[in-house]
């Protein structure tokens, strides 16, 4: 039951402040930057509430663990980590983002092939946790989470073709992809960020997937 209350709560506080009047009011009060430090620690909180309600629940398994899930939950979850740091490094005004000034239309870098790299990145992470979690209240983190980040792409999406209009959002998003020096130091970030979590996952949740690989592999 905690499971499932936490996760609304987590769902609610998006809902509720940042697709509500209350999310003009607040920057308009604080500003854009202390508005989006304070709805980032409140997401954390929120998420960080989620896991540790998963991690006391009763599990009930539904799936054993394919052998190949570990290697899928590295891989993929990696790519996750690196469009996360390329998010939150990124200036980017299509999608959410902790820099919203600075983007060229013209050269856009990675946004012009991923206008929403720190939610696609946090779906992917979520994708790559589904096979090796076979169980209840497992399933209902990271399915969730999928759930959630692909409907928030759309959502994103569709709030920002409107705030823009559709002329400038065309504009905005009609330039080529690239690899430019906020990629390589989001990429360098994210793997950063991937490699200290697989070295705390044991401590924080009791699985050790890189003894788990090496068993496989070795």
């Amino acid at each position: 039951m905690e499971v499932l209350i936490a996760m609304a709560a987590f769902i609610a506080s998006h809902v509720l402040i940042a697709r509500t009047r209350l999310k003009p009011a607040l920057i308009a009060r604080f500003g854009e930057r202390a508005y989006l430090a304070g709805y980032s620690l409140l997401s954390l909180l929120l998420l960080g509430w989620v896991i540790w309600a998963v991690i006391a629940a009763e599990r009930y398994l539904l799936w054993a663990a394919p052998a190949w899930a570990y290697g899928f939950a590295a891989i993929l979850s990696l790519a996750g980590f690196v469009l996360i740091g390329i998010g939150v490094v990124t200036a980017n005004p299509l999608s959410i983002s902790f820099r919203q000034t600075g983007f060229d239309p013209d050269r856009p870098g990675v946004i012009g092939w991923v206008h929403h790299p720190l939610i696609w990145g946090l779906t992917l992470w979520a994708v790559a946790h589904i096979p090796a979690n076979g169980d209840w209240p497992s399933l209902a983190l990271f399915a969730g989470l999928a759930a959630f980040g692909a409907i928030g792409v759309y959502a994103v999406d569709r709030r920002r073709r409107r705030q823009l209009g559709a002329g400038e959002w065309r504009r905005m998003s009609a330039g080529r992809g690239h690899l430019d020096r906020g990629a390589l130091i989001g990429a360098a970030l994210g793997i950063g960020l991937w490699l200290f979590f697989l070295a705390i996952h044991p401590l924080l949740f009791g699985a050790d997937p890189l003894a788990v690989l090496q068993a496989q592999l070795g």
